[in-house]
């Protein structure tokens, strides 16, 4: 009888806790260098080599295909089938690793899996969603449970699995959390220097897993929002929908930002949804009509530097006579935010309900460290500026209240 050796990586102490505490819906924050990913490696093999289907899902496709290398290297000696351009194998036990993208989770409905492991998933977009209505149900025929594994990204919808997971009242949960250090293999005088170095904001969220509700030098804060917050908004005169539309439209682009609000009769306004993702320029045109309709707002406006002509084309084309204007970016992001977030610190601007990825957005996007595009709180802005700074007024009420 022939015997293959499959070396997998050993659980070290902490690792080895969520081994045995384990329930069938887990939660794991750790900082950096943990060694999540190889753990998550480990607990798809568990399953796989009993002969059971696992999925594995990353935030991106880019984040997905440096994790199909590793696996594939780890996995080989037991691989009998290996599909490249769908991240699949097939084992010689009989399990199948199916791998995939939560920038386009839609693909996984109708699959049936003893094990889901969602790497970094506090970077997945609508990851609440994705749980409840996608994966969760891949689960229900082999009884199947899931992994949640990720270092923390602000206070989104991660945080509020991990407080489920730590929570007596959900039985079937559980979570843990874990420092960088919690590794062994990572020498403490790594830990230090990092210490020294790194932001103190940065090295709380990265190195010791803690989940900061914003960064040094962001416009927002989360204690702010929360403060004026409101669970229902009042008779709107306006509504209308922001749109920041991406430049590209493939697994590695910018989300587009879709944002949703109105003007009340107290000239406040009042964000009541958001709407964003990473869409084709069809899907996102959609979308944005979508939700004009439910809103039955007044007016779409979008930003138009990168293609005016095709903005106003992709709406007609869903519906001819949207109310639509389109606004430039005559100056930069910082400049035309601040006004915004002034008004947010007036009390004048009122979140109907939450927004964990638009406020995550908020609260860790700084205009002077980070140069990513941020493409929610850019639909936010120009919101809010068509809304509350342009104050437009329509005339006689509309009496509409936001559902």
């Amino acid at each position: 009888m022939q015997t293959i050796s499959l070396r997998l990586s050993k659980p070290h102490p902490a690792q080895a806790v969520v081994l045995a505490e384990a329930r069938r819906f887990n939660v794991l924050v750790a900082g950096r260098r943990f060694g999540k990913s190889r753990f998550g490696i480990r607990l798809a093999a568990d399953k796989l080599l009993a002969g059971h289907p696992v999925a594995w899902c990353s935030p991106t496709y880019k984040m997905l295909g440096e994790l199909w290398r590793e696996i594939v290297e780890t996995l080989k000696c037991v691989t009998k089938v290996k599909n490249e351009s769908e991240h699949r194998l097939e084992l010689i036990t009989g399990g199948v690793l199916d791998m995939w993208s939560l920038d386009a989770p839609d693909s996984i409905r109708g699959r049936h899996y003893a094990r889901v492991i969602v790497d970094e998933a506090a970077m997945v977009v609508d990851l609440m969603d994705v749980w409840n209505l996608i994966l969760r149900a891949t689960l229900i025929d082999l009884e199947g449970d899931v992994f949640f594994l990720s270092t923390p990204k602000g206070r989104n919808a991660f945080m509020a699995m991990y407080e489920q997971g730590v929570s007596a009242a959900y039985e079937d949960w559980a979570g843990w959390q874990f420092p960088t250090a919690a590794n062994p293999y990572i020498l403490e005088s790594e830990i230090t220097s990092m210490r020294q170095t790194m932001p103190a904001r940065a090295y709380e969220q990265e190195i010791e897993a803690r989940f900061i509700d914003e960064v040094s030098g962001a416009l927002w804060k989360l204690a702010l929002i929360d403060a004026y917050r409101v669970v229902k908004a009042p008779e709107l005169a306006r509504v209308v929908v922001a749109i920041d539309p991406a430049v590209t439209a493939n697994p590695d682009s910018d989300e587009t930002g879709i944002i949703a609000g109105g003007l009340g009769h107290d000239d406040h306004g009042y964000v009541l949804a958001d709407a964003s993702g990473t869409y084709s320029p069809a899907e996102w045109a959609h979308k944005a009509v979508a939700q004009y309709d439910s809103l039955h707002a007044d007016r779409i406006v979008a930003e138009v530097n990168n293609g005016g002509d095709l903005v106003r084309a992709n709406l007609q084309a869903v519906r001819a006579s949207v109310a639509y204007r389109a606004v430039h970016a005559s100056r930069g992001k910082v400049v035309r935010a601040e006004p915004i977030a002034a008004l947010y610190e007036q009390g004048r601007i009122h979140h109907v309900g939450r927004f964990p990825d638009l406020e995550t957005q908020m609260t860790t996007w700084s205009p002077v460290d980070d140069k990513h595009s941020p493409d929610r709180v850019d639909a936010l802005v120009w919101l809010m500026s068509e809304l509350v700074l342009r104050r437009v007024k329509p005339g006689p009420a509309l009496g509409r209240t936001a559902a």
